[in-house]
């Protein structure tokens, strides 16, 4: 039988990835960590009308919905329930579901984003997502920038989540909202026989 051997890295760069190689292990999971200044907040113009909804029990299953559609087709999509999903994303106490929104066309769900707070200064976005058949059309960009201005107003100074590597459509919205790469972190795996 085989045993899998897991190490996490919150700071990878070449040099580790070497060190790593070297000893047999591979790198199986990504990701940067961005980071927003809350000092220069882009404004985004779309041509139709966006209605945001702030997290609320009531709204928790249109908010599974979005994240379902939004996520599914992406790889290591987990599949959860939405109990578990709801309670994976608002149970934590620095949950912050008054910045977290869903947002709606015509009463329709099409995007939504999560938000907790990282420290007294620093917000953290959980998740963005788009349904498919939205995406492309700015929603993204303008829940994540109306997150960021509203997290702006609460006194936070920056904003920071991790992005996939495999998500290049991410990275490149999030770099042009302003967000800069400080580090990549991710797992390193090594089968044991």
């Amino acid at each position: 039988m085989n045993n899998v051997q897991k190490i996490k890295n919150e700071n990878i760069t070449e040099e580790i990835i070497q060190e790593y190689q070297k000893k047999g292990y591979e790198l199986v999971f990504q990701e940067y960590v961005m980071e927003h200044s809350l000092t220069d907040i882009p404004q985004i113009e779309i041509s139709f009308p966006l209605v945001f909804r702030s997290w609320s029990p009531s709204f928790k299953e249109q908010f599974y919905k979005v994240y379902d559609a939004s996520f599914k087709d992406r790889p290591g999509f987990p599949g959860w329930s939405m109990e578990k999903w709801v309670e994976w994303i608002s149970s934590g106490p620095d949950f912050l579901p008054d910045r977290s929104y869903i947002a709606t066309v015509n009463d329709m769900a099409v995007g939504c984003i999560a938000t907790d707070q990282d420290t007294d200064s620093i917000g953290y976005i959980i998740q963005v997502g788009v349904i498919p058949e939205w995406r492309g059309k700015g929603i993204a960009a303008v829940l994540t920038c109306k997150c960021l201005e509203d997290l702006r107003r609460d006194g936070m100074k920056s904003v920071t989540l991790h992005v996939n590597q495999n998500n290049p459509g991410a990275i490149d919205l999030y770099e042009r909202l302003g967000f800069e790469t400080v580090r990549k972190r991710g797992t390193f795996e090594i089968i044991e026989k």
